[in-house]
């Protein structure tokens, strides 16, 4: 019993020092100031180095051919998404909300969906939930989504102005709180230094 005892303890033990360090925000890459990926962004990870971006191309809501190589200059947040997918949903007004924030110049939320019946039902969304500061574009056969390796929606990918990956969440996230902003805010500094 006694053993018993000291084993279940030491589980216990082991488990609060696991669940501590990603409270922290720890992050493997020594580049990132510690405690930015806390609170509302402890699940986003950093890559130890930057990995170009696809040049897949996907399409704007015209049909047009678009590539993340169209927005070199600029620190872009791309998130995957679909209309049957309910997380992607709750997190929309966040994104919206953001890109209101911080969109301009420097910064830009890019939406892809992953819907396969055509880009029309993610417009009737973006328009019946009054998502007024987001445009959508479509990735219909999931060409570039199989090329970032992503296999859950919604995935934000943070890409930065050089055109590379800097990390990436998975799931949904608080995208208009202040950690998301000090973390966007930290990549687009980083980059105006280089």
């Amino acid at each position: 019993m006694k053993n018993k005892t000291i084993y279940i303890l030491s589980f216990i033990v082991l488990m609060v020092g696991v669940f501590s360090f990603y409270d922290l925000g720890n992050t493997p890459n020594t580049n990132v100031p510690q405690g930015l990926t806390a609170g509302a962004m402890k699940r986003f990870v950093f890559h130890d180095r930057a990995i170009p971006a696809t040049t897949t191309k996907f399409q704007d809501e015209s049909g047009n051919e678009v590539s993340f190589s169209d927005y070199k200059g600029k620190v872009i947040l791309v998130n995957f998404w679909a209309t049957w997918c309910a997380p992607c949903i709750r997190e929309m007004p966040d994104l919206n909300n953001l890109q209101n924030d911080l969109g301009g110049e420097n910064f830009e939320v890019v939406l892809i969906s992953e819907n396969q019946d055509g880009i029309e039902s993610s417009l009737k969304f973006i328009k019946d939930n009054n998502i007024s500061n987001l445009t959508t574009h479509i990735d219909d056969n999931r060409n570039v989504a199989r090329t970032l390796k992503t296999k859950a929606l919604p995935t934000s990918i943070l890409i930065d102005a050089d055109g590379f990956e800097v990390g990436r969440l998975i799931g949904p996230a608080e995208w208009n709180s202040g950690d998301a902003k000090a973390l966007i805010n930290f990549v687009i500094s980083k980059g105006k230094q280089t």
